[in-house]
């Protein structure tokens, strides 16, 4: 997707200029991936609940400042108001410092950890000493111990925290637990409340928790790249293996993971490429929804939605670096969408996936489906690409096409009539 230059068009997202289909949706059927293939998001779910924490917001409920807790029902309420942490070099725990707030809970930065997925990552990734501390929370899910969002975030809040609020950055359950606050306040299903309050108002009709009956033919099979035996492969070459993953109504997981998964391997909404890029295409049209005179957010908390949040949550060191950088790694910031790349930024090696280009929005989730966006020079541009194969692409496709973009607009004059790449 493009637009004018922010002088003749706006700045706004105004059309398509490429849409590509490529390769099977699944290999067995040899049915084609189109633009409403049906996929699962995994980690891309959170932005959605971002989004949902600010229309809560506008209406007065909520300040993202706020502690958790005061949105909360006991006893998870009681929990969160004296959270514990633990001690690294014991099995004691001491009071947190401060409270966690729905920032941190945003932002990744609320002590809180999370466990690995071990049906989604690598063979080689263990749990470390703090993912080991949830182990518990993921076999509960996959036996069906735990069956509800509520019973999820209540077994969670009886753990320590790993670190004292607003510390340090580490990739959590906090977006599972901004879910369970959606459905305090709205006092309905986060999957009800996401198609009320995001999904009907965009008109995307494939999105949701679970892949309706009739739908699930166009729901994408999901494989694993691999030579591992374990997987199903020969051991000596990598191949595409087919992955049993329950997602279809009636099979799909009970728990609605707002983070994207909560058990080994299923969780988290299910879309297509339309019904994703309607949304993208709102958030970064400032909150205006296409085609039409309303809005998903007002302008000014399509604003706040796209701040680098790391930043309000510990402030900035004299030289005005944020003292939190998200993966902990310098020039990267958090907003409600994905990372954001900051002044300081340095590449990956071969520009993987971090390109070190100050302005860059992007995020992906566990089954290598991503989206790139950012202003060059006034013009927005704005990249999404869906797969549907573990373990998560290391991002280069992604990145060379995104440079690609980045060059072409570079080179255009100010006239928005420049021909497409």
């Amino acid at each position: 997707f493009t637009g004018g230059d922010s002088g003749g068009g706006g700045g706004r997202l105004e059309r398509c200029a490429l849409a590509c289909a490529r390769g099977k949706a699944d290999l067995s059927r040899g049915s084609a991936m189109t633009a409403d293939t049906i996929v699962r998001l995994y980690s891309m779910t959170k932005a959605f609940i971002g989004v949902g924490i600010l229309r809560m917001k506008e209406r007065g409920l909520l300040n993202l400042d706020d502690p958790v807790y005061k949105h909360l029902p006991e006893p998870v309420a009681a929990r969160f108001r004296a959270p514990r942490v633990a001690m690294e070099s014991s099995d004691m725990t001491e009071p947190a410092k401060g409270p966690i707030t729905i920032r941190m809970l945003l932002t990744h930065t609320s002590g809180m950890g999370s466990d690995i997925a071990p049906g989604l990552d690598a063979l080689t990734r263990k749990r470390g000493q703090w993912e080991r501390m949830y182990e518990g929370l993921t076999s509960a899910v996959d036996e069906g111990r735990i069956h509800t969002l509520s019973e999820f975030v209540e077994a969670l809040s009886q753990l320590p925290l790993w670190q004292h609020p607003g510390r340090e950055f580490y990739y959590s359950y906090g977006y599972d637990v901004l879910g369970y606050l959606l459905e305090q306040k709205s006092g309905l299903s986060l999957d009800a409340f996401l198609r009320r309050e995001v999904f009907k108002p965009l008109g995307m009709r494939d999105t949701g928790f679970a892949v309706q009956k009739a739908s699930a033919p166009r729901l994408a099979r999901l494989y694993r790249h691999t030579k591992a035996r374990h997987f199903g492969a020969d051991g000596s070459r990598a191949q595409l293996r087919p992955v049993d993953s329950r997602f279809v109504e009636g099979r799909h997981c009970r728990v609605l993971s707002g983070g994207g998964c909560v058990s080994s391997r299923d969780g988290g909404l299910t879309s297509t490429l339309r019904d994703y890029s309607k949304f993208l295409v709102t958030v970064f049209n400032h909150g205006a929804i296409p085609g039409s005179r309303k809005r998903l957010l007002s302008a000014s908390s399509a604003d706040l939605l796209l701040q680098n949040h790391c930043a309000a949550v510990a402030g900035s060191r004299r030289n005005g670096q944020p003292r939190i950088f998200a993966h902990n790694r310098k020039g990267i910031g958090l907003n409600l969408m994905g990372e954001v790349q900051l002044e300081g930024c340095e590449a990956d090696n071969n520009c993987l996936w971090f390109d070190g280009v100050p302005g860059l929005v992007q995020w992906g989730g566990a089954a290598t489906t991503f989206y790139k966006y950012q202003r060059v020079n006034g013009r927005p541009l704005l990249l999404i690409m869906f797969a549907q194969v573990l373990p998560q692409d290391d991002g280069r496709a992604c990145s060379a096409a995104f440079l690609r973009m980045r060059a072409w607009a570079e080179a255009q004059s100010s006239s928005p009539s420049s021909p497409s790449p």
